[in-house]
């Protein structure tokens, strides 16, 4: 079952006229290039299964229930965003929860919530039980695995993975920043796509905090908290800051990159190899661990 952590909405933006992506890599050391339609890149199998599972519904239910919405209503908010169209307090919110769930729907949360998290609720019942369970009872793990087999492993992931999007900190950091657009010319040098789309700098409450998130091969959405950090980046020259915004991509890139054009992003990608990840940071080593 794919779960795309990278909507697909965003992948197609980068589609050719076959309706493909350019998907860049490397393995064993080489730079590789395959062209895929977006629905077969940017997912992991199963990455959400354990939740359904767990509770009996269908393996893809929570990508269709909870982050296919999310996904469905920021691609509606991009189109108006576009047609330069005031958005709705409501549309607000609904890309301000887009921009926060980027982070969270990666496959290194997950697997963090499910070793973690699993970990830290199981000592919180067994805690517990010794205050309140009768002797000779069964603890609450050893009911649950009678009862409810699974349950547990998805409780982090089903209760904590949406709180974790919504939470009041990240959705007022990023939704009181002033929004903007920079558009560049398709003749020009065009924009990758990251496996970790989302990039930001700065504490959220640092005046200094901006996000920027290509949403085209020549189109790239910022946030910033200063006036001063808007002026300063629609002073950048376009091909200053399309390899700006190139070079913070591959930098973010956990396995793979996207390209509209194959040649000009192996050689892109190719000389900058030596940045390629630098600034990937697994989520578990900024986590506490219980």
């Amino acid at each position: 079952m794919k779960h795309h952590y990278v909507p697909q909405f965003l992948l197609r933006r980068w589609a050719n006229a076959q309706g493909k992506v350019q998907n860049l890599s490397v393995r064993r050391g080489r730079l590789v290039c395959s062209a895929r339609m977006p629905e077969y890149t940017g997912y992991e199998n199963g990455l959400y299964a354990i939740v359904a599972s767990s509770l009996g519904l269908s393996p893809d239910h929570l990508e269709r229930s909870f982050f296919s919405p999310i996904d469905n209503d920021a691609a509606k908010v991009l189109e108006k965003f576009e047609q330069h169209a005031e958005i709705t307090a409501d549309e607000h919110r609904a890309w301000t929860l887009f921009l926060s769930s980027l982070r969270i729907r990666q496959p290194d949360v997950l697997a963090h919530l499910r070793k973690q998290g699993i970990a830290l609720l199981r000592a919180t019942l067994a805690e517990r039980d010794k205050d309140t369970l009768p002797e000779g009872w069964p603890s609450t793990e050893e009911w649950f695995a009678q009862n409810f087999p699974g349950a547990l492993d998805a409780a982090p992931l089903l209760h904590w993975l949406p709180d974790m999007i919504r939470q009041d900190g990240v959705m007022d950091a990023f939704a009181g920043l002033r929004w903007w657009f920079r558009e560049f010319d398709s003749a020009g040098p065009s924009l990758l796509l990251s496996d970790l789309p989302i990039h930001w700098e700065g504490g959220f409450h640092n005046p200094g905090f901006m996000i920027q998130l290509p949403v085209g091969p020549h189109r790239v959405f910022f946030g910033a908290r200063s006036a001063e950090t808007e002026q300063l980046l629609d002073q950048l020259p376009p091909a200053d800051l399309t390899e700006r915004i190139n070079r913070t991509s591959i930098a973010a890139s956990a396995q793979r990159l996207w390209a509209l054009d194959k040649e000009e992003a192996l050689a892109l990608i190719g000389a900058n190899l030596d940045i390629l990840g630098a600034n990937v940071t697994p989520f578990g080593s900024i986590m506490p661990t219980g």
